[in-house]
């Protein structure tokens, strides 16, 4: 007979074989490697046929993920039941760690292939050494045999019994029908199987069950609060696998190790080590800064530490402490951190307060942005989801490349923010329009900070005292350790009374705050533009030459005006001493403006890489105050007529009205100078009150010390000055911050502390002491200044309301508040007219509806508790987290059985929950996902909390086979789970840059490799901050060789490398696991 080549080109190998079977009985097949695809290409024609496999070679895997059930062995002798074993073993990874068996068919051929094995009708045996033949035999059925003339037919060659070698790849094989040559390959298939060790048949079907069947997934159904429990272990199982040091080992018991600290030091470790970045966002007094410093001490890398002015001190302790290489920068500094580790090995980069860093247009954000990139950063903040989307996507652009994020909770950041970023602003327009209730808008907001915490998740530590005692482990460690925290009062209003000085008082306040804003101080010095005669013929220059969009200088000069003004006013209200210093200041400011534009005949607009953030301004301490403003005030540019890195315009294009508002601004504030200092330093009613008050509530309880803050150290000063021959009183601000002041003011405050002396009642503090001292002895938080913001109320109540030795079980926080002679008695309960005058300058619209002593109070009360309730969140997955960890110590033995269901179980749910259709959650690599859909080709994002509540089951709940539904609805959800989306969400902004920069790549073939990689970082990645895109639209194609030098230095080629070198580093792991649930 003929022999016939078989290539898979113009005819198929399994189209061969299967067209033979219908007349085979018997099957003999000996291979190199047996993959169950190829069973699945022959299987619906197999189920009355006799089979015996016989394999040369054991398991491997292929780069696909697709586990292959036979490996190449080396010349060692393997023993004959270790073979099976690992024929057994690969088995089971093949069928629970790969999609392989997700459809129906590859599962109906599973269930055959099981019944075939338990029939006796497949034997499956493995060569005693290694053999790479393949060899198909089959023996025709008695009517097909033609007497005996025709036995069957013999096909050998290249391919193996593979779904590939039958159909897909180029093979070389050839069919003979040859009597003579069939018999020949029956007695080499019976000589080899008569040598080979079993792997399965009948006779062993009872260990393959065992071994096998019983590990495996299909028609497994373990009960559903098995899956929760699997569930909840793998979400919140602890991956750090090194042995780490604990605070108190680190500090040599200086700081104490706790519970909740050592999970959040673990849990940072292990996603700086899969994400390049953390966000530890744990409420005030819980700690963040000692577990930043114990991951940098773990991580034992050299660390740089960005931190705003007044808490630098702090940080020189933390590592001195803890024991960790770290040079540390204050905010104004990154561009020289940038020069001092331009050639330095990878680092870790801390930024505390991190929440500054919001807006891309700034340069500081663009310096910090750089000095990320190929580092590890750790981001510090208090408040992370209480703030716009655009502003925490800044954030985390920081450390994740929005177009390749790490995370898996998403399928595409730059996507996902831009709609949340669109969302927000709807919210805020149907708000100024009216049309939504602040109930609503409430509402809303919150939903889209949920959305933001869900997406976040894997990044982000964020921890309140609520969780603190809803987590039974944590509560008890907190317990045993003597640790709780006492009841803060809402604020109280104390009075002093102004006497002679109420009516200028008043006055005062009607000048440098009225309540039209054209009339009194304008501060026409700080808004420059607001006087350009011809603003569009100026807009294109702007742009250009200041690289900051001209209509945003526009409006941020008017916001800065406005800024100082009520700046002057918080200032006036702080104390006599600091309103004196502002007027002085101002009124030289003026001056020198004013010089400028009567002898030099120009006015400097803007100050290159200056532009205020006046949100940051209005969060800023005193002492970082002063930072944040040098490049606004200019004062030594001013002084010495120093015009370089200024931009400049003649006076003659200004509006006449400038100057002459810069004239009444220095009129009306030397006229407020000469009415209050100009006989002197008048007596200071406030002081007097003050110090009555301290003195009578240390009477009444002399061992509840008392911490006065003032947001300025001036008054800070002035205070401790006046006070410190009649009380004990002690002063700190960041001028202060020596080695000997932290030890007294620990010694007396510090409950906690080893030595405890009494030398002193009443401490005076700016904010620098915000951060790292526990001043826990002091009962009382007296706010010297009125509080305008909530926040720092709540970290000023955080110095005392410490993760430490209890003292008080109740802390009170006293506001002080000036009112009139005469008004007590005319006014009843209604507010006085100098009070609320104050409390509208300070705080405007949102005061003027209080007309009554109770209402101001409940107003602060309300401004506090408000605070307090976006700051003490109970973390939504709080509860499971408890419920996890108390399993894990009362019955570990249910966690082992868990952890022992199949990773791709199934099951129907038989108690109903509030949606249908099909849950999923998938692991890959160590990031998770969990999928959602009601329909086929439905796939929804779950946020944690929501995932978690649906998987929710009790101990007596069953589980039931999936219906045949559930197939069509999990399978399209299975293949999209872990795909992301790569497109860039665009915008005109970003377009318009695309299309500069590809203009330039045709002008500057030179510079071809640069704008290459510049269009890729900001077309495929969107890793590129606001401010470099605007610096690329702004490049004038007239002056493309200057421009682009300069784009080039502020946007280095070695910058962009980073950022994609960074992103060819992302791995996203192999998927390793599917738990999925059909919902009723």
């Amino acid at each position: 007979m003929s022999t016939q080549f078989i290539t898979n080109q113009d005819r198929l190998l399994s189209d061969v074989v299967n067209n033979i079977l219908p007349s085979s009985e018997r099957l003999y097949f000996l291979v190199g490697y047996f993959y169950f695809s190829g069973f699945e290409e022959v299987y619906k024609n197999v189920t009355d046929k006799e089979i015996k496999i016989l394999v040369g070679l054991e398991i491997e895997k292929d780069v696909a993920n697709k586990i292959r059930e036979f490996e190449v062995i080396d010349g060692n002798k393997i023993p004959r039941g270790k073979i099976r074993d690992n024929y057994y073993k690969s088995f089971v990874e093949l069928f629970n760690d790969t999609d392989f068996f997700d459809s129906k068919q590859k599962q109906d051929a599973f269930r055959l292939f099981l019944e075939k094995i338990k029939n006796g009708t497949l034997e499956i045996r493995k060569t005693e050494h290694p053999n790479h033949a393949k060899l198909y035999i089959f023996e025709n059925k008695k009517e097909f045999s033609q007497g005996g003339e025709f036995p069957g037919t013999v096909i050998t060659g290249s391919s193996n019994l593979t779904r590939s070698g039958l159909r897909g790849n180029f093979e070389i094989n050839v069919i003979s029908r040859d009597s003579i040559n069939y018999s020949e390959a029956y007695k080499i298939f019976k000589y080899l199987w008569d040598s080979a060790v079993r792997i399965v048949d009948k006779d062993n079907f009872k260990d393959f069950l065992y071994n096998v069947v019983e590990k495996i997934w299909l028609d497994k159904l373990p009960k559903p609060f098995l899956l929760y429990v699997r569930v909840l272990e793998e979400y919140f199982s602890e991956r750090t696998k090194d042995i780490i040091r604990l605070p108190s080992e680190i500090t040599r018991n200086k700081y104490i190790n706790l519970k909740y600290q050592i999970d959040a030091i673990k849990r940072a470790l292990d996603i700086l080590e899969r994400h390049n970045g953390v966000i530890i966002a744990d409420v005030v007094g819980l700690g963040k800064s000692i577990i930043a410093s114990a991951v940098a001490y773990n991580l034992n890398l050299k660390a740089v530490i960005v931190a705003p002015p007044h808490l630098k001190h702090q940080w020189e302790d933390y590592h001195n402490e803890f024991e960790f290489h770290a040079r540390i920068y204050s905010s104004g500094k990154i561009d020289q951190a940038l020069k001092d580790l331009e050639h330095e090995e990878a680092r870790l980069i801390i930024v505390d307060e991190a929440h500054k860093y919001r807006n891309e247009l700034t340069a500081d954000y663009a310096s910090l942005h750089k000095l990320c990139q190929r580092n590890k950063v750790m981001l510090l903040t208090a408040t992370p989801f209480n703030n716009r989307p655009q502003d925490i996507f800044s954030l985390v652009k920081l450390f994740q490349i929005p177009a390749r994020s790490t995370i898996q909770t998403v399928d595409n950041l730059s996507f996902q923010f831009k709609r949340l970023v669109l969302e927000y602003r709807k919210i805020k327009e149907e708000q100024d329009d009216k049309k939504l209730t602040d109930t609503a808008t409430k509402a809303r907001v919150r939903a889209v900070a949920d959305e933001i915490r869900n997406m976040l998740s894997p990044l982000v530590i964020r921890r309140s005292r609520l969780d603190l005692d809803a987590i039974d482990e944590y509560k008890e460690d907190l317990k045993q350790q003597k640790i709780a925290f006492p009841k803060v009062n809402d604020p109280e209003i104390l009075e002093y009374n102004l006497g002679d000085l109420s009516d200028l008082y008043k006055k005062t306040l009607d000048i440098i705050a009225p309540d039209d804003e054209d009339v009194g101080f304008v501060g026409a010095r700080y808004k420059p533009t607001s006087y350009i005669k011809d603003f569009e013929k100026y807009k294109e220059r702007i742009a250009k030459e200041m690289g900051v969009d001209e209509n945003l200088l526009k409006q941020t000069q008017v916001n800065l005006a406005l800024f100082m003004r009520r700046l002057l006013v918080r200032r006036f209200e702080s104390s006599m001493f600091a309103f004196q210093s502002t007027l002085d200041s101002l009124i030289h400011q003026s001056e020198l403006i004013r010089d400028w534009y009567n002898k030099l005949g120009k006015i400097p607009i803007y100050k290159k890489g200056n532009l205020p953030d006046i949100d940051t301004l209005m969060e800023a301490t005193d002492e970082d105050l002063d930072e944040d403003l040098k490049g606004v005030i200019l004062e030594k540019e001013l002084k010495d007529h120093i015009e370089k890195g200024l931009w400049l315009i003649d006076k003659k294009e200004l509006r006449k009205s400038f100057i002459e508002h810069v004239e009444k601004d220095i009129k009306i504030l030397k006229e407020v100078r000469e009415k209050w200092f100009g006989k002197g330093f008048p007596a200071d009613p406030k002081l007097e009150h003050f110090s009555d008050i301290l003195k009578k509530k240390l009477k009444a309880e002399p061992e509840r010390k008392i911490v006065v803050f003032s947001e300025f150290a001036d008054t800070a000063d002035y205070l401790y000055k006046a006070l410190k021959d009649k009380l004990r009183v002690f002063k700190y601000s960041a001028h202060d911050a020596s080695e000997t002041n932290k030890r007294t003011i620990r010694e007396n405050f510090d409950a906690g502390n080893k030595t405890q002396v009494n030398d002193y009642d009443v401490l005076i503090a700016t904010d620098a002491i915000s951060e790292g001292f526990n001043l826990h002895r002091a009962g009382i938080v007296f706010n010297y200044d009125i509080p305008y913001n909530p926040t720092r109320v709540i970290q000023r109540v955080g110095r005392i309301n410490r993760i430490n030795k209890k003292v008080f079980d109740e802390l009170y926080i006293l506001n002080f508040f000036p009112t009139a002679t005469g008004e007590e008695e005319t006014r009843i309960k209604q507010i006085s007219t100098l009070k609320i005058a104050m409390i509208h300058a300070l705080f405007g619209e949102d005061t003027k509806v209080l007309t009554r002593d109770e209402e101001l109070e409940s107003y602060f009360a309300k401004q506090l508790r408000e605070a307090l309730k976006n700051e003490e969140v109970l973390s939504p997955e709080v509860k499971y987290e408890n419920f996890i960890k108390n399993l894990r110590t009362s019955q570990p033995d249910v966690i082992d059985q868990a952890m022992s269901v199949p990773k791709r179980c199934r099951i129907k749910r038989t108690v109903k929950k509030e949606r249908s259709g099909a849950l999923i959650f998938g692991k890959k690599g160590e990031e998770y996902a969990f999928k959602y859909g009601a329909k086929p080709d439905e796939c929804i994002s779950l946020g944690i909390a929501d995932a978690l509540r649906l998987f929710e089951a009790s101990v007596s709940e069953n589980g039931e086979k999936p219906s045949d539904k559930f197939e069509s609805i999990y399978e399209p959800i299975a293949m999209r789970l872990f795909v992301k989306k790569t497109e860039v969400a665009m915008d005109r902004g970003k377009t318009d840059a695309i299309n500069k920069a590809e203009a330039l790549k045709s002008k500057l073939p030179d510079k071809k490799d640069y704008l290459e990689d510049l269009l890729y970082v900001i077309r495929e990645l969107d890793a590129l901050p606001d401010r470099y895109a605007k610096l690329i639209r702004a490049i004038d194609l007239k002056n493309i060789v200057d421009d682009v030098k300069e784009l080039q230095k502020e946007v280095p080629h070695s910058y962009l490398i980073n950022i994609i070198e960074r992103e060819k580093q992302i791995d996203e792991g192999k998927e390793s696991l599917i738990l999925s649930e059909e919902l009723i």
